[in-house]
């Protein structure tokens, strides 16, 4: 790590604090957001989420605010006012249910009120760490609603589940990191606060029984959402759910490493660290991330737990800092994560100090001319090359974890431009998460970057998938992937895909053998760029040309298209159609996108 970037990286640290401290005045000024009846029924009634989930995380957004400027006070010995905090702290223990109305039926669930979802787990484990860290400056009657509250709404609940356990104790998702990780984290401080409050109480065995119970059953637990990471360290279900289910996973794996003394670490391990490198090889050139599946082609980075994941992996690099998200990029206002960007970066600095050269850790961004990943368990193939550009192509099943139907899809940058485009996550809605869901755009196989066989694209389920994918020596990329389509409108069909570091040029051929189509092969590009023809090639945005054999421009389609992306905004992306040439039941197809 050079001094540059030490000195960076304290300079983050001074811009959080300022920035979290503005936020914290500006919204004392402010009027509180309100859960209403109205807003919660929105969901059952129309399938909008975004309108309660607004007012919802906005009220986390002045929790995590307030008690962030609090700890920055508390840690110069400042005197501060702690009224403001207390005052939201109520109105959360006052919240009639912690979950969302997504996660909840009201109509067969008589408890609904009492629902362990990703949110009300989240809620307690920060309303308990914060009493925790403040324990000796809140009210005690307000301490002790918390701790009430919390244990009432979700660790005895968690404790006492009727039918056994919830479902996701076993879902290989970011749903099990999240919620296992705050109940075992929650039981941490409940116990340590139980223990402050009433250090002469008869019951603090019982409570601290309960404790090692949940523990002993989210660290079994825990090993569904490892399982959920191809061997190689990819999370399918898209970068931004590796940091959700990271930060959570990372957080509870600390208190736990903590409390038994070091002989329980669950980041100790080959694949752990394979994890952990992963979110550096998603990063481009010009500030664009990989977006498969449900994720997001503008990701920012944890501060924290990347800073977490370089004191334990000196191979986990730091990607650059203008990509660090900041406190108001997280739309949920995730206490645990924003704590984290604070704490892990300082306990980070004070190691690097500590280190005699300051540069032993291989985070420092090195000068490369190209770089080639391959991930054969995944089945994804990710590369930069000269000019900024950036190229990622996947194999896989159309029954991954928030699965897209884009088996044999690619994505291609120039710089900061999208030139093909993976969509990445839509508007969560109910449709998004009902039978509906592959006539959503960014879902289906026409809002990926892959061939339309007699008119018909890809197939979802976990039995649609990539029949083979070879790379060789030379990073040539070779997938089979007829098995993702209906088995009437294919036999075999190849995507071969070159990519040139030394000049960013991408050859992408295409060849499918397959009975008759009465609608032929069409091939389906999708970018969020303008396009435009020119004499003899396609225009890409500002940066991007393509050139398709023996297809002439005035022959290729240009569709918009209205797309919703996941803060519900909607935008106009291109599909790029042109039909390919087919003899004796052969057809092929060979196009070259490059710089311009």
């Amino acid at each position: 790590m050079s001094g540059r970037t030490e000195q960076e990286l304290q300079q983050y640290l001074f811009q959080y604090e300022t920035e979290l401290s503005r936020e914290a005045e500006a919204l004392s000024l402010l009027d509180f957001p309100a859960l209403t009846e109205e807003l919660f029924s929105m969901f059952e009634e129309t399938g909008n989420r975004l309108q309660y989930e607004n007012a919802y995380f906005g009220r986390r957004k002045y929790l995590v605010a307030f008690a962030c400027n609090a700890l920055f006070a508390k840690e110069r010995d400042i005197s501060i006012d702690l009224s403001s905090l207390e005052w939201v702290l109520e109105q959360i223990c006052e919240e009639i249910c912690w979950a969302l109305p997504a996660h909840v039926n009201r109509k067969k669930d008589a408890k609904w009120k009492i629902t362990l979802d990703l949110f009300a787990c989240e809620t307690a484990q920060s309303l308990l760490e914060i009493a925790f860290l403040f324990r000796n400056d809140l009210r005690p009657e307000l301490l002790c609603r918390i701790w009430k509250e919390s244990n009432r709404r979700v660790l005895q609940p968690f404790l006492t589940q009727d039918s056994g356990e919830f479902w996701w104790e076993t879902s290989k998702s970011n749903w099990n990191a999240v919620c296992c990780g705050s109940v075992g984290a929650a039981a941490c401080y409940a116990s340590e606060l139980f223990s402050a409050l009433f250090p002469v109480a008869e019951s603090i065995e019982s409570i601290n029984q309960n404790c090692e119970q949940i523990l002993t059953r989210v660290t079994r637990d825990l090993s569904c959402f490892l399982a959920s990471f191809s061997e190689d360290g990819a999370c399918m279900e898209g970068l931004g759910y590796w940091e959700y289910g990271m930060s959570y996973f990372s957080m509870f794996a600390e208190l736990l490493k903590e409390k038994t003394g070091g002989k329980t670490d669950l980041l100790d391990g080959e694949k752990q660290r394979k994890i952990m490198e992963f979110q550096q090889k998603c990063y481009f050139p010009g500030g664009n991330t990989l977006s498969f599946s449900d994720g997001d082609s503008k990701s920012r980075y944890r501060m924290g737990l990347t800073c977490h994941f370089a004191m334990l992996d000196p191979n986990v690099k730091i990607p650059p800092l203008a990509q660090a998200m900041h406190f108001g990029e997280d739309p949920c206002y995730r206490w645990n994560a924003a704590y984290r960007d604070w704490v892990w970066t300082k306990q980070y600095l004070n190691v690097l100090k500590s280190r005699s050269d300051g540069s032993e850790n291989a985070a420092e961004e090195q000068a490369c001319s190209g770089t080639f990943t391959y991930l054969p368990d995944a089945e994804w193939v990710i590369a930069t090359g000269k000019h900024q550009t950036a190229f990622a192509i996947k194999g896989g099943n159309n029954g991954e974890p928030h699965n897209h139907n884009d088996v044999g899809s690619f994505l291609y940058f120039i710089g900061e431009e999208e030139i093909i485009s993976d969509l990445g996550a839509g508007e969560y809605t109910k449709a998004y998460f009902g039978p509906e869901r592959y006539s959503v755009l960014c879902c289906g196989s026409r809002g990926h970057s892959v061939p339309i066989l007699d008119g018909k694209g890809q197939c979802e389920g976990e039995t649609y998938r990539a029949d083979a994918v070879n790379c060789s020596e030379t990073g040539e990329i070779s997938i089979s992937f007829a098995g993702a389509y209906e088995k009437e409108s294919r036999k075999k069909l190849i995507r071969t895909a070159v990519f040139c570091w030394e000049n960013g040029v991408l050859q992408i051929k295409d060849c499918l053998k397959a009975a008759p189509l009465d609608k032929g092969f069409t091939e389906n590009l999708v970018t969020r760029q303008n396009v435009s023809r020119e004499k003899d090639r396609i225009r890409i945005g500002d940066k991007g040309t393509l050139k398709i054999d023996g297809v002439s421009p005035e022959k290729i389609q240009i569709i918009p298209c209205i797309h919703r992306d996941h803060q519900g905004k909607t935008e106009t992306v291109f599909l790029i159609q042109w039909e390919a040439d087919g003899k004796e039941n052969i057809w092929r197809s060979q196009f070259v996108l490059c710089p311009e």
